[in-house]
């Protein structure tokens, strides 16, 4: 029976020198979901399986990891979580690496520009620094994740590749560092942020992410969706840079000007166009192989980034358009001259 050859091919795997990448998956029903016959509701049994391997922090770090599971969760083998929180803990060591690194180094570089910004820039600056770690360490992992990705269109119940447990925790870290940034700093934050809604709105991100990314990625749920929201960190590149612009009045430059042109773009590419085919598959995947939990969980929240994406773009066609026309993004044309005339005093300077 199904149980029996369950424990065959793991007991062939522990002997045999090549990785199996998925376990035992039940029969399959309807459009790509799982489920063992005659079954009411769906199956438990993790689908995730993917080859143990030593962490980036080493193996005292991995048995750290491993053993902190066994206390939390009972005897088990748990590797895509392992592998989930040894990327977690390496991305907030890095994020803690780059928050100090900016702290030593940012004020010798950038004393010039450092000097104008107000007391609480000076503090953003350095946490900013740290928003541009998800660009390269997040897209590094997920990219790969999502052209590896072979499972049926319409399934809710696949297995996550290495790559996509990776990617979660380097994504994860970051968010967990930034959370505890947005707490702990919350008027200075907000500032920051330009307001109290986008504020809230990272804040129930953050947290709605940490609380689901790990048990969908390590469960195999819904982990086609989740590639494509890691993968869409590309962007915090231009967001970021933006920020770093304005505060040192270069939003006359060309620079400014392109780096916002592109990232139209590149956000529309990656965050907005694959909406069509991630609501085909939200509509239309086979929601009664997932338990009554998970189908809740993943009606409320499949649909908030989704969502997100749509408002941020059009934050940002907004702001494009009122630059371009007044050639300031408050829609000041005075405001837009001071800006250039400042960007020109500093070219005469060079």
């Amino acid at each position: 029976d199904a149980f029996h050859f369950a424990a065959e091919t793991a007991a062939r795997s522990a002997s045999s020198p090549v990785d199996l990448r998925v376990s035992f998956v039940p029969p399959r029903t309807h459009r790509g979901s799982y489920r063992r016959p005659g079954m009411p509701k769906a199956s438990k049994k993790v689908v995730a399986a993917v080859a143990s391997e030593v962490g980036p922090l080493g193996s005292f770090v991995d048995g750290l990891v491993k053993h902190g599971l066994t206390r939390a969760l009972g005897p088990g083998d748990r590797v895509p979580l392992e592998i989930f929180f040894n990327y977690a803990l390496f991305s907030l060591c890095i994020c803690l690496g780059i928050f100090t690194a900016s702290r030593i180094i940012s004020p010798r570089l950038f004393k010039g520009a450092m000097s104008h910004l107000k007391p609480f820039e000076v503090k953003i600056w350095h946490t900013n620094m740290v928003t541009f770690l998800p660009t390269f360490a997040v897209t590094f992992f997920a990219l790969p994740a999502i052209l590896k990705y072979s499972a049926e269109r319409y399934t809710f119940i696949a297995p996550a590749s290495a790559e996509t447990l990776k990617a979660t925790g380097m994504s994860l870290g970051y968010m967990t560092w930034d959370l505890m940034v947005l707490i702990f700093d919350a008027k200075d934050q907000m500032a920051a942020y330009g307001g109290v809604t986008p504020y809230v709105l990272f804040i129930f991100h953050h947290t709605f992410s940490i609380a689901a990314w790990p048990y969908a990625v390590s469960a195999g749920r819904c982990v086609y969706f989740v590639n494509y929201f890691l993968v869409s960190e590309v962007t915090n590149f231009n967001m970021s840079l933006r920020w770093y612009l304005m505060k040192t009045n270069r939003e006359g430059g060309s620079l400014y000007f392109w780096n916002g042109i592109l990232w139209i773009p590149l956000f529309f590419c990656v965050r907005v166009a694959v909406i069509p085919n991630l609501v085909n598959r939200y509509l239309n995947s086979d929601w009664r192989a997932l338990g009554p939990n998970e189908t809740w969980a993943a009606r409320l929240l499949l649909p908030v980034p989704v969502m997100l994406n749509l408002y941020w773009f059009g934050l940002i066609i907004t702001t494009a358009v009122r630059f371009l026309v007044t050639g300031s993004e408050g829609g000041h044309v005075e405001a837009a001259e001071g800006a250039r005339g400042r960007a020109k005093s500093r070219k005469k300077a060079d």
